[in-house]
């Protein structure tokens, strides 16, 4: 059983996967806030396209053929300025933006004729002034521009390799020193990618420091000013590499090259769906809305609603079960119609308006009982009705007759020969109300003002915050897929001889 239980544990694996790629599909077709027309009136056209960036909505949602790294940025924007049109402005901001990136790929300037040339040349001026060079004001004198990069090519273009920067970083993260981080912004955004490899959230002082040291470096070059500040503790330094690594996520592609590998992993990971999943697996399931790790937010809210749903469901089944077997016991009598009549009312009455007339004759109390209990009782009619018909069905069985004539009271036929083959149902059923339990938790959340999963879980609908709703998601068919598995052992706990019959109907499954 524990091998059968352990084959159906991996098979949820693809499960989710599936269920994933299937909510994700729906989500993307969510209006999102940023396509609101009075958001957009109030933005620039620039701030506008940022906040579309940074939610992927440039990108195809799952396969991306023709993914863009920093050689073809580099080369479209140096061709708009070389041409001189109405996009060379755009395109020099551009340049500046991709900065010492963008140089092995239009450097030296051979190619284009003079004054392309110059323009080009005099468009990459703030890139020299930002990376400290010796006489940078020469970048922005149209007679020199053109020497200057080609005199800077020859000397310093040997250093613009994978293998030297990712050494400059691992000896700023040793040393720390001033000039350490020199080398690093001289050769500005090509030192990101290796710059945000080695940045780690701080565990300590010394981790601090290195920190630190790797996000001066990095907001110096990316033009953001996001640093720890000397008297952050260490959440404050975390929150900021989180911000850090999140901002990589997005813009990773405006400075890295696709060749080979990479290029076949951009076609998947340059793509919505792509983009979440990468920063799911590598920033704890991505930021949500609070701007906290959504892995963060889950661990503290969880347990909040995750004690209300199954606590809710273990109270109400512990009626129902009883509840059940009494009206079975009682069929046709008016006990029967009592309780028939009664899980019902509380079947029809609305979670909200008695969990609000509950919260007013409370108080207000912050304790779970109440709101645990106000959930079961929304849950108790199907258990018992199920329970009832199951047991009904039992009762007219020879065994149960069997019993009565050896002398068998109805109670002790019920409870010892009766309830063990009339539960099974009523496990199934079980394992279809968490989804139930949830939305009547989410409500109850609300009005007793507990910080539940249900408080972001509306922010994020406002927000349409992907990662947040994509966690719920996946948790939630999680928990279904478990609950799967932990049927089946409570089939073979409460009665043994289904465990061939368990094994053999589910152990391809």
């Amino acid at each position: 059983m524990l091998r059968h239980a352990l084959r159906r544990l991996l098979w949820t694996l693809p499960t989710l996967v599936g269920v994933s790629l299937l909510t994700f599909f729906v989500l993307s077709f969510v209006p999102d806030p940023t396509d609101d027309p009075l958001l957009a009136s109030s933005l620039s056209s620039a701030e506008l396209a940022r906040l579309r960036r940074e939610r992927f909505l440039d990108l195809p949602r799952f396969i991306n053929l023709d993914p863009r790294d920093v050689r073809l940025r580099a080369l479209d924007a140096a061709r708009a300025i070389a041409d001189g049109g109405d996009d060379a402005a755009a395109a020099a901001d551009e340049l500046r933006r991709l900065g010492g990136a963008a140089l092995p790929h239009i450097l030296p300037l051979d190619a284009l004729a003079p004054e392309p040339r110059t323009r080009v040349a005099l468009a990459l001026a703030p890139v020299a002034a930002r990376m400290g060079l010796p006489r940078a004001e020469e970048a922005a004198d149209p007679a020199h521009a053109v020497a200057f990069w080609t005199r800077f090519w020859d000397d310093r273009g040997i250093e613009f390799r994978s293998a030297s920067v990712r050494s400059a970083v691992r000896r700023l993260v040793r040393y720390g020193s001033t000039s350490r981080a020199a080398e690093l912004l001289e050769l500005d955004t090509f030192a990101l990618q290796p710059v945000i490899a080695a940045l780690q959230p701080p565990r300590d002082a010394a981790t601090f420091a290195q920190a630190q040291a790797l996000v001066d470096v990095a907001a110096h070059i990316a033009e953001i000013d996001d640093r720890i500040a000397p008297g952050d503790d260490l959440a404050e330094a975390r929150a900021c590499v989180t911000r850090w690594k999140s901002f990589w996520n997005v813009y990773r592609s405006d400075f890295e090259v696709f060749t080979g590998p990479t290029r076949l992993a951009a076609t998947v990971l340059e793509t919505r769906y792509g983009k979440w999943a990468l920063g799911a697996v590598t920033h704890r399931l991505g930021v949500a809305a609070t701007g906290e790790p959504v892995l963060d937010e889950l661990a503290r809210r969880a347990p909040v609603t995750l004690a209300l749903v199954f606590g809710a469901i273990a109270l109400a089944y512990a009626v129902a079960v009883p509840l059940g077997a009494l009206s079975a016991a009682s069929r046709g009598r008016r006990s029967d119609s009592a309780v028939a009549a009664a899980v019902l009312t509380l079947a029809v009455l609305p979670t909200a308006v008695v969990a609000v007339a509950a919260a007013l004759l409370s108080g207000g109390t912050q304790s779970l009982l109440l709101p645990t209990c106000l959930i079961a009782l929304s849950l108790i009619a199907a258990p018992t009705r199920q329970q009832r018909a199951a047991l009904v069905a039992v009762l007219t069985q020879d065994f149960i007759r069997a019993a009565r004539a050896r002398g068998s009271g109805t109670a002790r036929a019920i409870a010892v020969h009766g309830l063990r083959n009339a539960v099974l149902p009523v496990v199934t059923l079980a394992v279809l109300e968490p989804p139930m339990a949830l939305g009547a938790a989410f409500v109850v959340e609300r009005v007793f003002e507990l910080h539940g999963l249900g408080e972001l879980t509306l922010l994020a609908v406002q927000a349409r915050d992907v990662s947040w709703l994509m966690a719920i998601s996946i948790g939630a068919a999680g928990i279904a897929a478990l609950g799967v598995i932990a049927t089946d052992l409570a089939y073979v706990l409460i009665d043994p001889r289904l465990g061939p019959a368990v094994l053999s109907r589910r152990g391809g499954a």
